[in-house]
């Protein structure tokens, strides 16, 4: 599967956990640390756990064909986001004093989309866990099993010293 396919695919995935990946503490070294430098959750993960389960190639097509039946969707949420994320910026940037309630309508806003991204984004995964057969969704369970294994020991080794 060529690169574009898996980054679609990884950005499908991705929204499905952005809400939870945005919440995790980071540990020692900061916005630098092991969870930027590795990718956020375990949305990353998928487009190398896809390749890693052997898809023949009419599976790598229906994949194809999937995902292009979301793409517009997705590339317009994700859009609208970026947008109402830049407008909080502007506002907390801008001089003067900012109180919450004046951001209220714009973080509800923010809420909604990454909703509709996940929902969407769950559409997608769905669709197409249902190309994978049992034999290779077993292999995918253990592949993320040992990615997520890889990506705790990452952790570990830059956790801060106390």
């Amino acid at each position: 599967m060529n690169r574009r396919r898996f980054a679609w695919i990884g950005i499908v995935v991705l929204s499905l956990w952005s809400v939870a990946a945005y919440g995790q503490p980071r540990h020692g070294m900061g916005s630098m640390g092991p969870g930027h430098m590795m990718g956020d959750g375990p949305g990353m993960m998928f487009p190398l756990i896809l390749k890693g389960v052997d898809l023949s190639d009419a599976q790598e097509q229906q994949v194809r064909t999937i995902m292009q039946a979301h793409r517009a969707s997705l590339r317009a949420l994700f859009g609208e986001l970026r947008v109402a994320q830049e407008g909080i910026a502007d506002k907390l940037l801008a001089p003067g004093e900012v109180r919450s309630e004046e951001l209220t309508s714009q973080v509800q806003r923010v809420a909604q989309l990454r909703e509709q991204l996940m929902q969407e984004g769950l559409k997608a995964a769905l669709e197409v866990r249902a190309v994978l057969t049992p034999e290779q969704l077993a292999k995918a369970s253990e592949l993320k099993g040992r990615m997520r294994a890889l990506h705790t020991e990452m952790r570990e080794l830059f956790r801060e010293k106390k």
